[in-house]
């Protein structure tokens, strides 16, 4: 897992927590500054990237590993995933840790439903009431490794 410069502008990250909804209308949160990490896979997942954001105000640095381990697990626990990086989509979870696991998982579409079901319950060392927003996108520059040709 490498960690960059964020690909998500913050106002994407907005647009993404009210569409995530489903449940009435909370307090809006507000979330600081999207970090990008790009993800390399070894069980036939394409690499992949992944924004994520928290809670304004809190250091998202130490949280990266746990939140993206988490989030790599659902997703190779969601193959279908995949398919909906083919077609370009990227898929939304937004949730919040509470008593130090994962909990009110808000998804949209199948495919973040897989993912928010196996992101559910998982144990998360952060402050209680975090909120995390994470979108998951498979880029189609990603390099896709061919066997070698022989030199003409």
């Amino acid at each position: 897992m490498k960690h960059r410069t964020s690909w998500v502008g913050l106002a994407l990250v907005f647009a993404l927590a009210s569409a995530c909804r489903s449940e009435p209308a909370e307090p809006e949160i507000e979330y600081g500054e999207p970090v990008g990490l790009r993800m390399a896979t070894k069980r036939g997942i394409p690499d992949y990237e992944i924004a994520v954001a928290v809670s304004k105000g809190t250091d998202i640095a130490p949280l990266v590993p746990e939140l993206g381990a988490a989030l790599h697990a659902a997703v190779e626990l969601c193959p279908e995933i995949v398919q909906a990086g083919k077609r370009g989509e990227i898929v939304g979870v937004s949730f919040r840790v509470e008593q130090g696991a994962i909990g009110k998982v808000a998804t949209k579409g199948v495919e973040a439903t897989c993912v928010g079901g196996a992101l559910g319950g998982k144990r998360i060392a952060a402050a209680d009431k975090l909120a995390v927003l994470a979108q998951i996108r498979f880029p189609s520059e990603a390099f896709v490794p061919t066997a070698p040709t022989a030199a003409p």
